[in-house]
């Protein structure tokens, strides 16, 4: 008589300290979550208020006197950066499908509605006018950028609030 061998699961791996998979689990249930609200939200409103903050200071210190068309190349610079340096982190960083999903759900938005992205002024603008307001001899020129990009990002944001579209795909949990 042949007998049926007894089905054996593979193993899993445990990290040290924690009981069975249930914490294994969690930590990339974490990391996912992690990964895909990285710039939403406080966080991302609290990276681009320091983004908006070290401009001008990291600027004056290449030159101590910026012109005021070199803070504007300035601002353009580090937005085009912004861009390009998410660009690399979304190949090198590992991430789960469902990261990857979310990712892009929220690069279609900016493809199809420029008020998705042009509210993100908004909070750079922030940080250019907390720059100028502790930075003693601010630059009009900071002041000014500061004020429109506020301005700028406030009527995104309004219209983008309008729009009414999630930032989560549809689906997702």
């Amino acid at each position: 008589m042949d007998r049926i061998p007894a089905r054996v699961e593979p193993r899993r791996a445990v990290p040290i300290g924690s009981v069975g998979n249930r914490a294994r689990e969690l930590s990339y249930t974490m990391l996912e979550r992690f990964l895909i609200n990285f710039d939403v939200g406080i966080s991302g409103a609290l990276l681009r208020i320091a983004l908006g903050s070290l401009l001008v200071p990291v600027l004056r210190m290449l030159r101590p006197e910026p012109a005021p068309w070199m803070v504007v190349v300035a601002l353009l610079v580090m937005l085009f950066a912004v861009k390009a340096v998410a660009a690399v982190g979304r190949r090198v960083v590992p991430a789960t499908d469902v990261a990857r999903k979310h990712w892009a759900w929220r690069r279609d938005l900016a493809s199809y509605h420029d008020s998705y992205q042009w509210r993100k002024l908004l909070w750079i603008g922030i940080g250019l006018v907390i720059a100028a307001v502790v930075d003693s001899p601010a630059a009009r020129i900071q002041w000014v950028l500061g004020a429109l990009c506020i301005l700028a990002g406030t009527a995104a944001e309004i219209l983008w609030r309008r729009e009414g579209i999630g930032l989560a795909p549809p689906g997702a949990g």
